[in-house]
């Protein structure tokens, strides 16, 4: 499929290449040669210049479906906010966090995640240790699958990924720094199929060793 993308633009690329060069060069030999006022020269010229800019915004709107979504969050709340749609659009939720202590300062968030599974959702959070009692005892009574790796160094991966279980409609939103430069990048099966892939597979593997 990305070669056949690949080989569309380079057609178009080509296309308006020519174009463009066969508009100069008649013009060239209209003004040199035939010495003429070129009384459409500006139709012309409107008409390349509209054939570059369709060419260009086309290749763009392409691929931009194969770009991520980056969002900057200044706030907390912003993340947390983001976090609480992100996980209401799912219709199944996998987070894996160091500590999961951020959704302490949430409830509308709490509530959601509550709210999710008590209507059936998969819920799953991977952690490397134990989720503090209060807030994992709530959240396992409505349906919360909790695992544990176990491991002595925090991981480096932070992500949350919905629709694990619909192919194809996978997204996935992984954070990087820390507030005010907090950044989420949201991948789909257009942007990062192969991201996507590879946080199922530390999702399967965390569960194995969660559960060895």
């Amino acid at each position: 499929m990305l070669r056949l993308i690949r080989f569309t633009l380079y057609v178009f690329v080509g296309i308006v290449a020519l174009t463009a060069l066969l508009v100069l060069a008649g013009l060239a030999w209209l003004w040199f040669a035939e010495k003429s006022d070129l009384p459409y020269l500006g139709r012309l010229l409107s008409a390349l210049i509209a054939e570059v800019v369709t060419v260009v915004v086309m290749i763009a709107r392409k691929g931009s479906k194969y770009l991520p979504d980056v969002e900057n969050h200044k706030k907390e709340a912003d993340t947390l906010s983001f976090m609480r749609g992100f996980i209401a659009s799912g219709s199944t939720v996998q987070i894996v966090s160091s500590r999961l202590a951020w959704i302490r300062n949430s409830q509308e968030l709490i509530d959601e995640v509550t709210k999710k599974a008590q209507g059936g959702t998969l819920v799953e959070v991977i952690t490397p240790n134990p989720v503090a009692n209060d807030l994992r005892t709530d959240l396992e009574e409505v349906g919360v699958c909790f695992f544990v790796t176990g491991e002595d160094a925090t991981p480096e991966a932070r992500f949350t990924l919905i629709n694990g279980n619909r192919s194809g409609a996978e997204r996935l939103a992984i954070a990087r720094g820390s507030h005010p430069e907090h950044e989420v990048t949201i991948f789909d099966n257009h942007s990062g199929p192969q991201i996507i892939g590879m946080a199922k597979d530390i999702i399967r593997k965390s569960k194995d060793m969660a559960n060895a």
